[in-house]
């Protein structure tokens, strides 16, 4: 147990063993609004009446609050949020009390004028930046994944997701952790429309109550339904221009809610061709070896989600929901993979030879998910019990045809010697379950609970070689793998709130067992840990305008489940690449130290510490021309660093975001022919919001955000960067938004990584072609959304990493 673990056990035991001797007097209480809702996020004051220096304040945590160490006498407890009508109670106090505060909503009009409103596009506390999508001009007539793109300090570098600097992330939508491959992660990102998103969190210090998972934190996705009665929905639809490719989106959505019921659907519908790929390149002696890999993708969207929820008395909400998504690429559509592998002669400079593979496919991906979520009340002091239960099911079907070719001396008639065909399935079943208790108490809030899941998948790649005119099973190409993954998880959390002082410290537990099962090659791989996730955070209100926080927590970032199949694919005849079942989780530990001043300026120091890491390695032979690429255990990475956020309105018709980052890195490898990493590494990003008239309807923006060269993993990157434009209109009923955005206008936005493996330099560098222009126009009907109702299924975790 390392030093950090004990000291944050020895806090909660001290807060524990407070909790039993404290004698003073105690208010706590419970802030709901006109639907029986949790009001969170208010401000509470409590004033003593007879002394007027006397006075604490503190903001409400999923509607508690909590005060201690009061004396008798008589108090005005003053509750407010925006919004909200203002609540005032008198309580005289002469032991400890509870009290229930109702707000009720409320729009003010004056005159004829209506007092609205905007948020500002990014918003941030302590270990959480909220970017409110309404607010984001560049992010109309998007999606969720075009939507993280336009975060200061999300990166995107092709399926991967993650902060600058500071690694991976988790998704969540809705409270769920997705638990599906990097590639089907960008897809489904792809087809939830950006119209239906509330705002997404960027969390940096998930509390134990969150799923260890995600070495950088979690990035939460909140959708809208309607809570107000009656019904609501809005249609939206969009065409793109993504480099020379078209891309139409059709999507709506319906809201209602009379009584003691609530309902909503929407339904995405997304046509659109891309050129995607990628280019890896090795330096031998006397040879340039470049493997370039593209394809165009025709593809086809179809994503709908239904629910249904109901009030069971005061206290209690069941609700219901069910997604299905369909997806088709393939030949019929213009689908196709196309892999030059090009050698060049150091000498000359003259291409000696390609070795070329062509492939075509028909792939087809259907997704079922069930979700079933209870909440209650138990008693008048605010406890409240949730639970999950959630089925997800990933169903993925392709047929290939694979073409290999040596083409010696630029010969326009090549060899051909490799021809294939490829069948292949994959099944994925994910169950979950889990139940969250919130617990307030005189002393502190707590919270516990529990999380279940099991995971199965089969998988299967069968080759069959033409080369003989009649197709022949090739089992040393193929694969079936059976794969399984149960995780059980505990946890206990608890905030406890002085005056000017907030501590919020907990621990998980996770237990994980994995097995899996190489049919055709007879071999089976087990693995089991069970590990602590620790997490605290302090913070300290120093005066009205100073605020300081400090944080620290543990997470795990767990290998996929295609980098453990032993399964071989192949690129071309001499290259490939290879899944390791041996492969082994890396753990991170992050610490900050942070500082904000008038909720405009945001400083923080930060140190991020990530053991047994993994990464994709590619190995080239120095006496031969094949090439394999593997993931491997073998990095430890140090990462020092400081960054300065800056949320300013210079004039009433401008708001600017401002983020930079100064960082040093250091990757150590245990591997011999991997060379060592460490350098500093700068990002900077500027977010201008421009409002063309009082009313703030019509808006422009202007964004722009650089990545410096950098350390990442084993590898060293090129500088990147990218401008965006967009212009904004509402009318005035607010039923009509018309959107233009331009994204990566001088297409500099993708990255070059350079590595030295085996003595070999090396260069990798993704196609992502993120230069677009998209049109978009949306209509809403009804009553206007406001925050989403829509529960969170407990799988995001596990269907993250299908």
């Amino acid at each position: 147990m390392n030093i950090f673990t004990r000291l944050f056990l020895t806090i909660l035991t001290i807060l524990f063993l407070n909790s039993q001797i404290m004698a003073q007097i105690t208010v706590q209480g419970h802030i709901t609004d006109d639907q029986n809702k949790h009001v969170s996020n208010t401000a509470v004051r409590l004033q003593l009446l007879s002394d007027t220096t006397i006075s604490s304040g503190q903001n409400s945590t999923n509607g508690v609050f909590s005060f201690t160490g009061l004396k008798k006498g008589l108090y005005a407890l003053k509750v407010s949020k925006v919004g909200y009508t203002p609540s005032q109670t008198y309580i005289q106090l002469n032991q400890d009390t509870v009290i229930n505060v109702l707000l009720s909503s409320y729009t003010e009009q004056l005159g004829q004028v209506t007092v609205t409103g905007k948020k500002k596009a990014i918003d941030q506390k302590a270990g959480k930046i909220t970017f409110n999508v309404g607010s984001s001009v560049t992010a109309q007539g998007g999606n969720a994944l075009t939507t993280l793109s336009k975060i200061p300090g999300v990166k995107i570098t092709g399926t991967d997701i993650g902060l600058v600097s500071k690694g991976s992330v988790k998704l969540m939508v809705n409270d769920k952790i997705l638990e599906i491959s990097a590639d089907n992660l960008t897809n489904y990102l792809s087809t939830l429309a950006a119209k239906d998103i509330e705002k997404i969190e960027v969390i940096t210090s998930p509390g134990a109550n969150y799923d260890a998972a995600g070495n950088a934190g979690i990035i939460h996705i909140i959708t809208k339904t309607n809570k107000q009665e009656g019904w609501s929905g809005s249609m939206q639809g969009s065409y793109g221009r993504q480099n020379t490719y078209n891309n139409y989106i059709l999507n709506g959505s319906v809201n209602f809610k009379k009584n003691k019921w609530n309902a909503f659907a929407n339904v995405n519908l997304n046509r659109r061709k891309e050129l995607m790929g990628w280019i890896i390149g090795v330096d031998y002696p006397t040879y340039n070896w470049s493997l370039n890999d593209t394809g165009i993708y025709r593809i086809d969207d179809y994503n709908a989600t239904l629910g249904v929820g109901y009030q069971i008395g005061k206290k209690s909400q069941i609700q219901m929901s069910y997604h299905y998504g369909y997806r088709e690429e393939g030949h019929h559509l213009d689908g196709h993979d196309d892999v030059k592998n090009y050698i060049t002669d150091n000498k000359t400079g003259k291409l000696d030879s390609i070795i070329r593979s062509y492939a075509t496919y028909n792939p087809i991906a259907k997704t079922n998910a069930l979700n079933l979520h209870y909440t209650t009340t138990l008693d008048e002091k605010g406890t409240t019990l949730s639970a999950d239960a959630d089925y997800f099911n990933f169903f993925r079907t392709d047929y290939s045809n694979f073409r290999g070719y040596m083409q010696p001396e630029l010969k326009e008639d090549g060899t051909e010697n490799a021809i294939f065909s490829n069948t292949a399935k994959q099944n994925i079943l994910i169950y979950t379950a889990k139940a969250d208790l919130t617990l307030p108490t005189p002393f502190a809030t707590w919270m516990f609970g529990f999380k279940l899941s099991d995971i199965s998948i089969y998988s299967d790649a069968l080759y069959f070689n033409h080369g003989t005119g009649s197709p022949v099973f090739d089992s040393s190409k193929s694969n079936i793998y059976d794969y399984s993954e149960n995780t059980q998880a505990v946890y206990i959390q608890g905030s406890k709130k002085w005056a000017d002082i907030a501590l919020n410290g907990g621990v998980r537990v996770e237990h994980t067992t994995t097995t899996g099962h190489s049919i055709l090659l007879g071999k089976t791989d087990q693995n089991s840990y069970i590990k602590l996730y620790p997490s605290v955070s302090f913070t300290y209100q120093a005066s009205n305008n100073n605020n300081f926080w400090l944080e620290y927590n543990r997470r795990i970032n767990r290998p996929t489940f295609w980098n453990l199949n032993p399964y071989r694919s192949m690129l071309t005849a001499y290259a490939y690449y290879d899944g390791n079942p041996a492969l082994k989780p890396e753990y991170t530990t992050q610490v900050e130290l942070g500082h904000s001043y008038k909720q405009l300026l945001y400083s923080s120091i930060y140190y991020h510490h990530t053991t047994n890491s993994f990464d994709n390695l590619t190995i080239g032979s120095l006496d031969t021309f094949l090439v394999y690429r593997t993931p491997l255990n073998f990095l430890t990475t140090t990462t020092w660093g400081l960054q300065e956020r800056a949320n300013l309105t210079p004039v009433q018709w401008w708001d600017a975001a401002l983020q930079f980052n100064l960082y040093y890195t250091k990757s150590t490898s245990k591997l011999n022919y991997v060379t060592d990493q460490k350098g500093w590494g700068e990002y900077v990003s500027i977010g201008n919001t421009f409002y063309f008239n009082k009313k703030k309807n019509f808006s422009g923006a202007v964004n722009f955000w650089c990545q410096f060269p950098e350390v990442d993993h084993i590898g060293t990157t090129n500088t990147y960067n990218s401008l965006d434009l967009g212009l904004l209109y509402t009318t005035d009923n607010k039923q009509w938004t018309i959107g233009l955005n331009a994204t990566d206008i001088f297409k500099n936005s993708c990255p070059t990584y350079y590595t030295q493996v085996n003595g070999l330099k090396q260069s990798y560098e993704h196609f992502q072609l993120n230069r677009s222009l998209v049109f978009s126009l949306t209509y809403q009907f009804g009553r206007r959304p406001k925050a989403s109702s829509q529960t969170e299924s407990g799988n995001q975790e596990e269907r993250s990493r299908l």
